[in-house]
């Protein structure tokens, strides 16, 4: 019978050589029992009632084959999950294009694992075999992830049709596993590393949406035995997509949504109306803003939009190459770019820690500016009372006490309080003044009175002799 589809993120645990050259032994760790990060969660009792369903459920993977012998390209793929048509009823139904390459060979059990932060947690695991001989491709790129230490992640299919909503919250009741597909765990060639894919989750969505409006089931509600019908649900950390559906969906009514396109801000939904009279299949975008648990759609911002394609034309090897290395040229222009930014944002920022304190040091001169004029002003009139201190005395020596009064003598004092070119003029220009002012009194000297004798004889006075007598006896 029909029953919701539900994926798990699951890993491939190890592989194991056997003795038998057509097959692999292998273990896969299937899940935990705590919520996930899409807000889903499987008990462990309810878990115990269906271990036993793992058996016989097929492995698959989609494999992309070498680009040449010597490449290193080759890849796994997804679910690889498309829309079909019923070949009976018409309906659609989920399809998928993987293939077998082993099967669980034994019920699932229970077992405790280490994570990675080293604390214990059971999980669910499962073992089985891989077909060697059949797939050697597949299973020799398992073998280099495994043996490179590269995590191989899987997702693991259920069929469910009993579960619970609360508070966003999705509780499985009721399931039995319907198999795994080993994904594509590293980025080789053209090919990119997937996690638990986005698409599978949009294209079993238009199945799942339109029953579950018909059955018009609502949170915080059990639902039990409802008409069965395949849901994708995937562990991711990455994927928000489940989150816009939870927001976008609860608002349409006789209408199912398929998400084509997400972005940072808005995405793509592909809305298809089935109401009498108002049927259409349209594309729209909306805005929205992430938050840590949950989305909020702006749909003031719904607007219709259509898929514009075009034809490239195909790039030399050699112009490739060229433009190869413009495109490292400009990567390190734009990493000089960005080294130049951040020492301009290191300048930057010493230059506005200088401004703030040059404005800081401004203020506080601003502040002691008059406490300063106000010093000058006191050196300057001390030093000028001495100059006139010293000038009134030299006056008044003088006899000039009215002339140093004057209105001249006193701006030439005051000028020579400063020590510069006209301040020595002034000095100058005082010192003429008084040396100028100085007098000199001529002194009147007495003469004594000389004494005349006349001689009676007028005979030479003049002794003849030249012996000392003669000259010098009276």
């Amino acid at each position: 019978m029909d029953k919701k589809r539900h994926l798990f993120e699951i890993q491939l645990n190890a592989i194991y050589d056997s003795d038998n050259p057509t097959k692999k032994d292998c273990e896969f760790i299937l899940h935990g029992f705590d919520i996930s990060h899409n807000y889903a969660f499987i008990t462990k009792e309810t878990a115990g009632k269906t271990l036993h369903t793992l058996k016989g459920m097929p492995i698959v993977a989609r494999y992309h084959k070498k680009s040449e012998p010597n490449a290193n390209d080759d890849a796994l793929g997804s679910h690889e999950m498309y829309l079909d048509t019923d070949r009976t009823t018409g309906d659609d139904i989920v399809a998928m294009g993987t293939v077998p390459i082993g099967v669980f060979t034994e019920d699932a059990y229970i077992t405790t694992v280490t994570d990675s932060e080293g604390n214990e947690k059971e999980v669910v695991a499962g073992k089985g075999i891989l077909w060697a001989s059949r797939f050697p491709n597949v299973i020799g790129l398992l073998k280099e992830w495994v043996d490179e230490g590269i995590p191989v992640v899987s997702s693991m299919e259920i069929l469910f049709d009993s579960y619970k909503v609360e508070e966003g919250i999705t509780e499985i009741l009721s399931y039995v596993y319907e198999g795994h597909c080993i994904l594509n765990s590293q980025e080789r060639g053209n090919h990119k590393k997937v996690y638990p894919a986005y698409d599978e989750s949009k294209l079993t969505k238009l199945v799942a949406q339109a029953i579950e409006l018909e059955n018009k089931q609502l949170s915080n509600k059990e639902v039990e035995k409802v008409e069965k019908f395949k849901k994708v649900f995937e562990l991711s950390h990455d994927d928000i997509r489940s989150l816009l559906y939870s927001a976008l969906d609860p608002t349409l009514e006789n209408a199912y949504s398929y998400i084509v396109d997400v972005y940072d801000t808005t995405f793509v939904a592909n809305i298809y109306s089935y109401s009498e009279g108002n049927e259409y299949d349209k594309y729209f975008k909306f805005n929205y803003v992430k938050e840590e648990n949950s989305v909020t759609i702006d749909f003031d911002t719904k607007k219709e939009v259509f898929l514009k394609r075009n034809w490239e034309e195909v790039v030399p090897e050699e112009v490739q190459t060229q433009l190869n290395e413009k495109d490292q040229k400009i990567n390190d222009l734009e990493t000089q770019l960005n080294s130049v930014s951040e020492e301009k944002s290191g300048l930057e920022t010493q230059f506005n820690d200088v401004s703030e304190k040059l404005v800081q040091l401004n203020s506080v001169v601003e502040e002691l500016t008059p406490f300063k004029e106000q010093v000058e002003q006191e050196k300057f009139e001390k030093a000028l009372n001495e100059k006139k201190e010293f000038y009134s005395a030299k006056f008044s020596a003088l006899k000039a006490a009215e002339k140093f009064e004057t209105e001249e003598v006193q701006g030439l004092v005051e000028k020579t309080v400063f020590d510069n070119e006209e301040g020595k003029n002034a000095i100058l220009q005082l010192n003429s003044m008084l040396v100028e002012m100085v007098t000199v009194e001529k002194e009147t000297k007495n003469e004594e009175p000389v004494i005349r004798e006349f001689s009676s004889k007028r005979e030479n006075l003049i002794p003849a002799g030249k012996d000392f007598e003669s000259r010098f006896s009276i």
